[in-house]
């Protein structure tokens, strides 16, 4: 008989385990991982801060102005405008050559002159890694992006007890995750110096929060849930 309970009780407890439409954190794990592991964090590749004349300029190469600075506050923009450049570059992702654009001049932009510019262009490392978000219309050009790692869910911290928001069943989950499988250049002191973002994901453990949603097949992320 009191095998019998004993076999009852881990029954039960199993059932509870798979069931996956429990308040669980194994489910919860799952359902963040599944959204994030598809989503990593990309840095945004930045635009050019000279715009040679002419409509719908290629995305590459990016410019930046090569000309002489005349103060000590204007020589510091300048590094800091090619602070991220110069990384991407120590990264392998991009390189550089001294070349001069014709550019945009006058009080009404109805004349031109040559400015001397380092033009960055993307290596062919540089092209493997980069992705692109958007579409070129008459005004805008994709988002040139360099995403990096797999989001990996290490510990779930917490949760609030499944709560009815708008129809939809929800809880508040914090969790801790860290990136897995990190290209080379995403490790690049030059890359974690310019780029705050990139040295805040790399580290060994990151603390985040998420709404998590139970639809008809059980918990999800909130970003993944479609109307």
């Amino acid at each position: 008989m009191r095998h019998a309970v004993l076999f009852g009780v881990a029954a039960l407890g199993l059932s509870a385990c798979s069931d996956p439409k429990a308040a669980s954190e194994g489910n919860f794990k799952t359902a963040i991982n599944t959204y994030i592991a598809q989503n990593p964090p990309c840095l945004s590749i930045p635009r050019s801060t000279e715009r040679p004349e002419g409509d719908n300029p290629p995305d590459f190469p990016r410019y930046v102005s090569a000309a002489p600075t005349t103060s000590e506050p204007q020589a510091l923009n300048r590094q800091r405008e090619r602070a991220p450049f110069d990384a991407l570059v120590k990264a392998g992702l991009l390189k550089v050559g001294e070349t001069a654009i014709k550019v945009r001049t006058g009080l009404w932009g109805n004349q031109s002159s040559d400015l001397p510019v380092r033009a960055y262009d993307l290596t062919p490392e540089g092209r493997k890694a980069v992705s692109q978000v958007g579409e070129r219309t008459a005004f805008t050009s994709p988002d040139q992006r360099l995403c990096y790692g797999k989001p990996t869910v290490d510990e779930i911290v917490q949760f609030t007890e499944p709560a009815d928001a708008m129809g939809v069943k929800v809880s508040r989950v914090s969790y801790r995750y860290h990136l897995a499988e990190l290209p080379e250049w995403a490790k690049q002191p030059a890359m974690l110096a310019a780029f705050p973002q990139l040295k805040r994901d790399t580290q060994s453990s990151i603390d985040a929060n998420a709404t998590v949603l139970l639809t008809n097949d059980g918990w999800i992320h909130e970003r993944a849930f479609k109307r």
